[in-house]
């Protein structure tokens, strides 16, 4: 079967579309700006949406996939942020059939992913509203389970993410998140779906964050 290693634009088009929005939100945030002492460190939750950019990763996981982070974060400076984080994604899917002589042969698999993260991020107009660009790098574990067999294989894997957003203050402590992701996970060899395999993709978030001290 021959695929196209190729995203739907529907999905790119809607991060691309919250991307031009959030300078929007910022803008009246800057005119009200105040000095708020802002914590050294922060603790912070985030749950959303992953497009995988595989074609072949969706064909057998076409179900929508929604991970969950949690982060532990330090301000050296208003502008700048420096952050570790753990990712994790499960799903379930099913083997897909490259061959038409037994369309009833099917297995059921599931998926289970952690992710370790390391990153900074750069606040250019601290504010109520304060958007940022950021990057890093990444650490996968990964293993996919065949249910209905003996069967399992397992591996881990570097990979490098950059990221844009903002957060909004609540609070002296409290900040919420909106946050959109680009990663790129290579894993090498793939299967007859693909050649190669990457467990990359567009991930967009909503979080919450509360500073320490």
């Amino acid at each position: 079967m021959k695929t196209i290693d190729m995203m739907s634009p529907k999905a790119p088009a809607f991060f691309a579309a919250v991307l031009l929005l959030l300078p929007f939100f910022s803008s009246p945030a800057l005119a009200g700006m105040e000095k708020v002492p802002q914590p050294r460190f922060f603790i912070g939750a985030a749950a959303g949406y992953f497009y995988p950019r595989q074609d072949a990763f969706r064909k057998i996981y076409g179900k929508p996939l929604w991970p969950v982070e949690l982060q532990l974060g330090w301000n050296p400076s208003r502008k700048m942020s420096v952050f570790g984080a753990v990712r994790y994604l499960e799903t379930s899917g099913s083997t897909v059939l490259l061959a038409a002589q037994r369309p009833e042969e099917k297995y059921a698999l599931r998926w289970r992913q952690a992710t370790l993260r390391l990153g900074m991020n750069f606040w250019p107009l601290p504010s109520r509203f304060a958007p940022f660009l950021g990057a890093g790098v990444s650490y996968s574990f990964y293993r996919e389970q065949w249910l209905d067999a003996p069967l399992a294989s397992e591996g881990r894997q570097a990979g490098f993410f950059v990221q844009t957003g903002g957060r909004y203050r609540l609070g002296r402590r409290f900040h919420a998140l909106v946050q959109i992701e680009y990663s790129a996970i290579s894993a090498g060899g793939g299967s007859g779906l693909s050649r190669s395999v990457n467990l990359g993709g567009l991930n967009l978030s909503l979080g919450l964050t509360a500073g320490i001290f």
